[in-house]
C-alpha cells in the first residue's frame, strides 16, 4: 500500500530512542502524524530490567512497558509491530517492509538500535543463548528455572549482570572473557581488578584474557572449549560479547555507515530528510567517531534528534557518559571515561567495604567518576565532574 506524497514523521525502531523520539516531537508541539515501526511483536519495552530483574522474576512483562495505552493514544502514536524495514529510497521517501508494505514519509529517524553480537564458532544450539529482547529475556528465564550451571561468555554489562542474576537464583556461575577484565575498557584496570574481586566473593570466577575456539553439545549439557585447552561443562551458555548494528541497508540507500549510522550531534545525517537516534548512530565530530551506548545516551540522543527535526535549539545538557548497572546488590554509576591505565583515588569510602566513590584521572586530568552503592556522594561528585569538563 503506497501513500500518494511524502507525509509525517516515521520512526522505525521500538525501544527506548524512538519512544523518547516521539514524546520529545510532541513535547515541542508538533501536530504532524508519527507513526513509530517496530520489527519486534511487543509494545516498546525497557531494556535494562531483561539481565537483572526480570530474569529473577521480580518484575513481570508488564512492568517493562514503557508506555501505556493511554499515553500511546495521547501522543497520538499509531505503532506498527512485526514491521521489519529492509529498504530506503531516498529519491521517493519512501520505505519498504519486510512483508512487502510501502510506506513514503516526510521525515523519518532511524531508531532500530543494536543486536546481540554472534560468535564465531558458536552455531545455533538451543543451549546457546544471547539477551537483548525481551524474545531472549523469556527463554533465558525458562532455560535458568532448570539449569545448575552455567557459563557466561564476555565480562561487559549483559554479562556480568546476567551473572548476577543467576547467582541470585542459586545457580553455579563461571565467567570467561576475551579482553582483560571485566569492563576494563570502560571503567580502567584498577575498578575492574575491584570487579573481579566483588564476583569472585559472590563465587563467580572470572577468566580474563581467553577466546573461546568452539562449543559441543552433550544430551545433557553443552560443552565450552577455549584456547588454553580447557573444557567446560554447562547447562547453558549465555553470550555477551557486544553488540552489531544491522547498517547494510542505510548504506545500500547512500547514507554513510561507519561503526553505526553517521549523524552530527543532533542526529542529522546527510539526507535533510533522515535523522538518526539511539545505539544505531555514531556522532562523527572533532573527537572522531562515537557510537551511541546505554540507555541515557540513547534517550539524550532522541532528545537532540527531535530538537534537529523541529528546527528548534536545544538547551538542555548534553550527555556526560553516564551509566549504572546493578550487580551483587551492588548499584554501580559512573560518569565520564576512563584510560587502561587511569589512577583511582577514592574520595568517599573504601573499595573494601564495596560502598564508594572514585575520581579517575589520566595523565593529571579527572576524566571520570565512579561509585558503588553510594548514590547521593555520586550525585555530588557529578556534578563537580561536569563544572569541571566544562572549564
Amino acid at each position: 500500500m503506497n501513500s500518494p506524497a511524502p507525509q509525517g514523521i516515521v520512526i522505525v525502531g521500538g525501544g527506548l530512542a524512538a519512544v523518547r523520539t516521539a514524546q520529545m516531537l510532541r513535547s515541542l508541539g508538533c501536530a504532524e502524524p508519527i507513526a513509530m515501526f517496530s520489527e519486534e511483536s511487543v509494545a516498546p519495552y525497557d531494556r535494562p530490567p531483561l539481565s537483572k530483574d526480570f530474569l529473577t522474576g521480580t518484575i513481570d512483562e508488564g512492568r517493562l512497558a514503557l508506555l501505556t495505552a493511554s499515553a500511546i493514544d495521547e501522543l497520538g502514536l499509531n505503532i506498527h509491530l512485526n514491521s521489519r524495514a529492509t529498504r530506503l529510497d531516498r529519491a521517493r521517501r519512501s520505505l519498504e517492509f519486510a512483508d512487502g508494505r510501502t510506506l513514503r514519509y516526510g521525515k523519518l529517524v532511524i531508531a532500530t538500535g543494536a543486536r546481540a553480537r554472534r560468535l564465531p564458532g558458536l552455531g545455533g544450539s538451543p543451549r546457546i543463548h544471547y539477551l537483548r529482547s525481551a524474545d531472549n529475556a523469556r527463554a533465558l528465564a525458562a532455560a535458568l528455572e532448570t539449569a545448575r550451571r552455567i557459563v557466561v561468555v564476555g565480562s561487559g554489562f549483559i554479562g556480568l549482570e546476567v551473572a548476577s542474576s543467576a547467582r541470585e537464583l542459586g545457580i553455579d556461575v563461571e565467567v570467561v572473557a576475551a579482553d582483560g577484565g571485566p569492563m576494563i575498557g570502560v571503567v580502567g584496570k584498577v575498578l575492574s581488578d575491584w570487579l573481579t574481586a566483588l564476583h569472585a566473593a559472590n563465587s563467580v570466577p572470572i577468566t580474563s584474557a581467553i577466546a573461546v575456539t568452539g562449543v559441543e553439545e552433550t544430551p545433557s549439557s553443552v560443552v565450552l572449549h577455549t584456547r588454553d585447552g580447557a573444557a567446560r561443562s554447562a547447562d547453558l551458555v549465555l553470550v555477551g560479547a557486544g553488540i552489531s548494528r544491522e547498517l547494510h541497508w542505510l548504506a545500500v540507500a547512500g547514507l554513510e555507515v561507519h561503526d553505526g549510522l553517521v549523524c552530527d550531534r543532533q542526529g542529522r545525517t546527510a539526507d535533510p530528510h533522515i535523522f538518526g537516534a539511539g545505539d544505531i548512530a555514531c556522532v562523527h565530530d572533532e573527537f572522531g567517531c562515537q557510537p551511541i551506548g546505554h540507555w541515557t545516551a540513547a534517550a539524550d540522543s532522541a532528545r537532540r534528534a527531535a530538537h534537529a527535526i523541529m528546527d528548534v535549539a536545544d538547551h538542555d545538557a548534553d550527555e556526560d557518559g553516564f551509566f549504572w548497572t546493578e550487580q551483587h546488590g551492588h548499584r554501580l554509576q559512573f560518569v565520564g571515561s576512563a584510560a587502561l591505565d587511569a589512577d583511582a583515588t577514592v574520595i568517599s569510602g573504601s573499595l573494601d567495604s564495596g560502598k564508594f566513590v572514585a575520581e579517575l584521572h589520566s595523565s593529571g586530568q579527572l576524566t571520570g567518576v565512579f561509585g558503588s552503592n553510594s548514590p547521593r556522594e555520586f550525585l555530588k561528585s557529578r556534578l563537580s565532574f561536569g563544572r569541571t569538563a566544562q572549564c
